[in-house]
């Protein structure tokens, strides 16, 4: 991607970022949403992102944008989209708790329901691949989490499609399936490619032994074919 296509990606997303505080959090300040973005976009253009930086995001928002009248609660997911990869240390296992670690810190310091900032919590947690929806989750330690039951705050049905644009480069056409994983392979480039093809490979086989990899009625009748084809591609390599 050249610079004038990240800086357009960028200058996209700082919008939307802007428009969904704004019109979601009157009592935020400029100054404060602007903080905010510095944050968030030092974290999504580190110099090790092949795939998870600001072009997943925005991917994610596309279709984010197609079922966004399907979603029970659209800015809780909306959020989650933002946080759910803004920790991603390739040497590290514990990304998504980071993640959501991240997320209810900004959300806090937004000053936002205790019932938001739970949601998005789960709604990142969820992106531990490969996952399902469900009503109990483990909660990690935390002053702020301590104080609340393993009960799910996130509808199934948010969950499911958050999952499921989370997932939907699976089931993209070759090339761009082709693309993804050379990307991926960037991201572990210190790792031995022997080492790196056995560790993907296990991975991917766990999404092929689930009976659906998406698991709502839109991103399945969409992607669920071409997705285990994909997979399987590589499996074969």
């Amino acid at each position: 991607m050249t610079d004038n296509n990240i800086n357009a990606v960028s200058e996209r997303l700082a919008l939307r970022w802007q428009l969904l505080l704004q019109d979601n959090f009157a009592h935020l300040t400029m100054a404060q949403i602007q903080q905010a973005w510095s944050r968030l976009l030092s974290h999504y253009q580190e110099v090790h992102r092949y795939y998870h930086d600001l072009s997943h995001i925005e991917a994610c928002f596309t279709w984010f944008d197609l079922v966004k009248e399907q979603l029970d609660d659209p800015l809780a997911v909306a959020f989650a989209i933002w946080f759910h990869d803004v920790i991603y240390d390739v040497r590290r296992a514990d990304n998504e708790v980071k993640s959501a670690q991240y997320a209810v810190t900004a959300l806090t310091n937004f000053a936002v329901s205790t019932q938001l900032v739970l949601q998005v919590y789960e709604l990142v947690l969820l992106t531990q691949h490969p996952s399902k929806p469900s009503r109990i989750i483990k909660r990690q330690s935390g002053k702020f989490l301590s104080k609340t039951t393993n009960t799910v705050r996130a509808s199934l049905n948010d969950q499911a499609l958050f999952l499921d644009i989370d997932l939907t480069i699976l089931g993209q056409n070759n090339g761009i399936y082709e693309n993804y994983e050379n990307a991926i392979r960037s991201e572990y480039q210190h790792v031995p490619l022997w080492l790196y093809k056995r560790a993907r490979k296990r991975l991917l086989k766990r999404f092929l032994r689930q009976p659906i990899i998406y698991y709502s009625r839109y991103f399945k009748e969409k992607f669920e074919q071409q997705a285990r084809v994909n997979i399987q591609s590589v499996l074969c390599s």
